[in-house]
């Protein structure tokens, strides 16, 4: 009797844990989550709309030179990371050929929605 007694103790026992331990997980996992969640709220964040135009290249213009006018430091790290996209935007392979008059296409990013 005392060995079916002390059984029952056992798996009452086990049960309370395995309870306590899986609310400590969702809880966890619950202030987590709310926190990601509220720590930026959405109406603080500012959204960003990527979009192209047609460029007519001046003379004495550079892939450089419209790459300064163009890029922002939110989206691109380096001035050779916008030049290499505006390469393959407009299909330049071999250096930065560009003629007067010519029409590349070029991105850029704002917050206001077109």
């Amino acid at each position: 009797m005392k060995a079916i007694i002390s059984r029952n103790r056992k798996i009452i026992l086990v049960s309370i844990i395995s309870f306590t331990l899986m609310l400590m997980i969702f809880s966890t996992v619950f202030v987590i989550r709310s926190h990601a969640m509220t720590s930026v709220p959405a109406e603080d964040q500012e959204v960003y709309y990527k979009y192209t135009a047609m460029y007519r290249v001046c003379a004495g213009d550079t892939l450089s030179s419209i790459a300064q006018m163009y890029m922002d430091d939110v989206h691109y790290s380096s001035e050779a990371e916008y030049i290499t996209e505006l390469k393959k935007m407009n299909q330049i392979y071999f250096g930065d050929d560009l003629k007067s008059g010519e029409l590349i296409t070029v991105c850029y990013y704002s917050t206001e929605y077109r």
